[in-house]
């Protein structure tokens, strides 16, 4: 499935001023994904990211623009529909409620279940089965309440992926975790992302998470245009500077034949504490 966004822009009305309407992006928003394929979307906090993803899903109405689904208008669809194509993973919190890991994941099945109707048989299979193309199956009769931060946020990604959708869509999956958990986070969404055919969009703060996922840029910065391309089109010294207000220098490293490249800041300035 080719997700599409054609010249989206949203405003927000201000109270005092309800007919103002200053638009939240200096230029219209345009991309096109195909499946197999990672959009990392990445700009300073307030720079509208989680609104882009809220518009690009239909949570939000463009106020100009439209997403595309295999050419067809989202606005076009009932939200069932919506909902069995598009999986969306927000960012992982603390649990209220103590459900098992294997409840939460089944509840992703909801959209296939009628009013009323007890998840079946083959509902929890595909959960289990969704637990264990992300590695934590053995987690299945723990509590969301007692697991760690990235074991939940695996769990959240099992429970958008057992509704069977062609386009995953994250915000910020790895914020919070450390270092390793991040590691694990990615691979399970590149591999997932190869494996099954899936279109992707992320938001993510890691400007080095990009190179990692490869495929697609989007960067975005208030007041400033919006930028979308291949990672080496976008992801250059002169756009982080602009875009971050960071100096960073742009590292190539081959190793075992496998090519990694990166960004680090070269000025950390002379403050003193």
């Amino acid at each position: 499935m080719i997700l599409q966004v054609k010249d989206g822009n949203y405003f927000y009305k201000k109270a005092k001023n309800p007919d103002a309407q200053k638009l939240l992006y200096a230029n219209d928003i345009n991309f096109e994904l195909h499946p197999g394929q990672i959009l990392s979307i990445l700009g300073p906090n307030g720079a509208g990211k989680t609104t882009l993803l809220k518009c690009m899903m239909g949570l939000q109405d463009w106020k100009r623009g439209a997403t595309l689904l295999d050419g067809e208008p989202l606005s076009n669809m009932n939200s069932k529909e919506v909902w069995t194509k598009i999986g969306y993973v927000p960012q992982a919190s603390s649990m209220t409620f103590s459900y098992s890991i294997l409840d939460l994941v089944t509840m992703g099945r909801a959209v296939y279940i009628r009013s009323f109707a007890q998840p079946s048989k083959k509902d929890y299979a595909l959960a289990l089965e969704a637990l264990d193309s992300v590695g934590i199956k053995h987690l299945a009769e723990e509590s969301c309440t007692s697991v760690s931060g990235g074991e939940l946020q695996l769990a959240l990604i099992a429970r958008t992926l057992v509704a069977e959708p062609e386009i995953l869509v994250l915000d910020e999956p790895e914020s919070h975790l450390d270092m390793q958990k991040q590691k694990i986070i990615l691979q399970t969404i590149k591999r997932l992302v190869k494996e099954k055919g899936l279109a992707c969009v992320i938001n993510t703060h890691y400007a080095n998470h990009a190179f990692y996922l490869g495929d697609k840029v989007l960067m975005v910065a208030k007041e400033k245009p919006v930028i979308t391309g291949s990672v080496s089109e976008v992801m250059t010294e002169e756009n982080i500077l602009n875009y971050f207000q960071i100096e960073v220098k742009r590292l190539r490293h081959e190793l075992d034949g496998q090519v990694y490249e990166t960004v680090v800041p070269t000025y950390f300035g002379n403050d003193t504490y």
